[in-house]
C-alpha cells in the first residue's frame, strides 16, 4: 500500500460513523476506531487483544462457521444481526460486516468488521411487531367482547331478578351473590382487554374511589395469590371524582397487578385513598395509592415506566402497556401521577384526581320506578333483550321489544306518538343502533336515546343531538339509573 493510499485509509479508518475493527485471523481484535470504541464503551486500549467471542456471549458458533468459510475461500464476507455486550454490561444490536484481506500472494491476511449500531432500529421494529399483535388482539376483542358481554348482561340482569324475590342472608340469595361475582369477575377481564386494545368508549360519572376499591377488592384478592397480603386503607371523608368507573378499575387493577409481579416471593401491597391538592396547584383532589414491598426501580426504570412497550418483565409476562394505559386515563381525568420506588424499598404510586364541587345528594335512583313510560328497546341478542324487558317492566315501565333495527322501525311507526325513550344495541347486524337513532330522530326530534355499547370504536353520535351510553355488562340497578338521567336531562 503506497503512503497516500495508507493515508486516505487511516483518515477512513479514524472518521467513520460506523464501527470498523481490525482481527487477526483467529478472531483477535488488533485496532478499532473511535467509532467502534464509543459503541462499546471500551477503550481502543482496552479492545486490542480482546477476542470478538467476549463481545458475544454464547453466541458465537455461527461467526465460527461462516470464519471457516473465508478462510477456505468459499465466500469473500459475511454479514450478521448480532447482539454485543458492553463494558458496562448492557447490550446493544449491531449489524456485522466480516471480510477478508489478502496479502499480495492471496493468502489470508488479517480480518476487517464493520459494524452498525441498530439498537434503535431494533427496538421500533419489534413496537411495531407488538403494535400490529395489539391490533390484532384489539379486533378478536372486539369481536368477543360484543358476544361475551351479552351472555354477561343476560346473567346479571337475571341474577336481579332473582335476588328481588328471595330474603336477604338466605342461602339461595348468597348462591345467587356468587354467581353475580363471577360474572363482574367475567366483565372485568373483558375490561383488560378492550382497555388494552383502546377498543373503550369513557363514560365520566360522578363516583366515589372508594366504591372502586371495594367492588375490585375480592377480584384483586384472588388475582395477587395467598402469598401477598392486601390491605386497603379507604380515608372516610372524599369527595366525588368525574371519571369512568370501568377506566378506573382499570388503573386500580394494573397498579395492583404491577405490584404482584415486583414481589415473586409474597410481600404487602397496600391500598389507600385520600383527600388532597393537585400537585403544584390549591384545586382539591382525590387520591389513590398502592404501595408494595417488592423490589423497587432504579432511577433508569422509573424515566421510562409510562412509556409504551417498555417492560422489565420476560418476554410473555408483560405487553409494557399497562402503566402506558394508567398514565392515558389519568391523563384525560385531568389528574396526574405521582412515583416513589427505589431499589430493594418497594414502590409507592399515587394518583391524583381532580375532585367535583360538592353538591346536594339526589335519592338514589334504584329507589325509583318508572311511570309508564314507553321504552323502545332494539337488541338482537335474545337473552339481553328478554332480561332487560323483563328488569324494565319490574320497574313499571311499557317496553315494546324489537329483535332489529328494521323490526323497530316498524314498531316506533306504530307507536310514534308514545315512545319516550329508544335504548338500542351500538352493535347490530343490518342497522346498528346509532343508524336507528338517526332515523327515528328524523321523525321524532325529541325522541331520548340510550345506547347500549357492548363494544364499538368511539366515531360520534347520531345527528340531531348527542346520546346516552351504558356499557355491557350492567346490572338493574345500574340500567334504571341510566334510565333516569337520560329522562329527566
Amino acid at each position: 500500500m503506497g503512503h497516500d493510499s495508507e493515508l486516505r485509509f487511516r483518515a477512513m479508518f479514524e472518521g467513520a460513523a460506523i464501527g470498523i475493527g481490525i482481527c487477526s485471523l483467529d478472531g483477535h481484535i488488533l485496532e478499532g476506531n473511535p467509532a467502534l470504541t464509543k459503541m462499546l464503551g471500551y477503550s481502543r486500549k482496552e479492545l486490542a487483544g480482546m477476542h470478538a467471542r467476549e463481545l458475544h456471549p454464547g453466541d458465537f458458533q455461527q461467526d465460527e462457521v461462516y470464519l471457516g468459510e473465508l478462510m477456505r475461500g468459499a465466500r469473500d464476507s459475511f454479514e450478521l444481526e448480532k447482539r454485543y455486550l458492553r463494558k458496562d454490561g448492557s447490550y446493544l444490536w449491531g449489524h456485522l460486516t466480516v471480510s477478508m484481506v489478502r496479502d499480495a500472494g492471496g493468502e489470508p491476511a488479517f480480518l476487517i468488521a464493520m459494524m452498525e449500531d441498530t439498537t434503535e432500529r431494533k427496538r421500533v421494529a419489534e413496537q411495531l411487531r407488538a403494535a400490529e399483535k395489539m391490533e390484532v388482539i384489539g379486533r378478536l376483542a372486539g369481536g368477543i367482547a360484543h358476544d361475551f358481554n351479552n351472555l354477561l348482561t343476560g346473567i346479571l340482569l337475571y341474577c336481579d331478578l332473582l335476588a328481588s324475590g328471595l330474603e336477604p342472608g338466605g342461602r339461595l340469595r348468597q348462591h345467587v351473590e356468587e354467581i353475580r361475582m363471577a360474572g363482574e369477575q367475567g366483565a372485568a377481564l373483558t375490561q383488560q382487554l378492550l382497555a388494552i386494545a383502546r377498543k373503550q368508549v369513557p363514560q365520566p360519572r360522578p363516583i366515589l374511589l372508594n366504591e372502586v376499591v371495594s367492588s375490585t377488592e375480592n377480584l384483586l384478592r384472588r388475582l395477587i395469590g395467598e402469598q401477598i397480603e392486601l390491605v386497603t386503607e379507604p380515608s372516610s371523608k372524599l369527595g366525588k371524582v368525574l371519571a369512568d368507573q370501568t377506566q378506573l378499575r382499570q388503573v386500580l387493577l394494573n397498579l395492583v397487578l404491577n405490584a404482584r409481579d415486583a414481589m415473586p416471593n409474597g410481600g404487602r401491597i397496600t391500598i389507600s385513598t385520600h383527600a388532597k391538592r393537585l400537585p403544584g396547584s390549591a384545586q382539591p383532589a382525590v387520591s389513590l395509592t398502592v404501595e408494595d414491598t417488592g423490589c423497587g426501580m432504579d432511577e433508569a426504570t422509573r424515566a421510562r415506566l409510562f412509556e409504551p412497550f417498555f417492560t422489565t418483565k420476560k418476554p410473555g409476562h408483560g405487553t409494557g402497556l399497562g402503566l402506558a394505559t394508567v398514565q392515558r386515563i389519568v391523563g384525560e381525568s385531568g389528574g396526574t401521577i405521582k412515583v416513589e420506588s427505589e431499589a430493594g424499598h418497594g414502590t409507592r404510586i399515587e394518583v391524583f384526581l381532580p375532585a367535583m364541587k360538592v353538591v346536594a345528594e339526589v335519592k338514589p335512583a334504584a329507589a325509583r320506578t318508572g311511570s309508564g313510560e314507553t321504552i323502545l328497546l332494539v337488541d338482537d341478542h335474545t337473552s339481553a333483550r328478554n332480561s332487560m324487558q323483563r328488569v324494565l317492566h319490574h320497574a313499571g315501565y311499557r317496553v315494546l321489544p324489537a329483535s332489529s333495527g328494521k323490526r323497530a322501525l316498524k314498531v316506533f311507526a306504530e307507536n310514534l306518538s308514545e315512545v319516550d325513550l329508544l335504548i338500542a344495541d351500538w352493535m347490530m347486524p343490518g342497522m346498528n343502533g346509532r343508524e336507528l337513532a338517526e332515523k327515528l330522530r328524523h321523525q321524532k326530534p325529541g325522541l331520548r336515546v340510550l345506547l347500549i355499547s357492548g363494544y364499538h370504536d368511539a366515531q360520534g353520535g347520531p345527528e340531531g343531538g348527542s346520546v346516552a351510553l351504558i356499557r355491557k355488562p350492567f346490572a338493574g340497578r345500574a340500567l334504571i339509573e341510566r334510565i333516569h338521567e337520560v329522562l329527566d336531562s
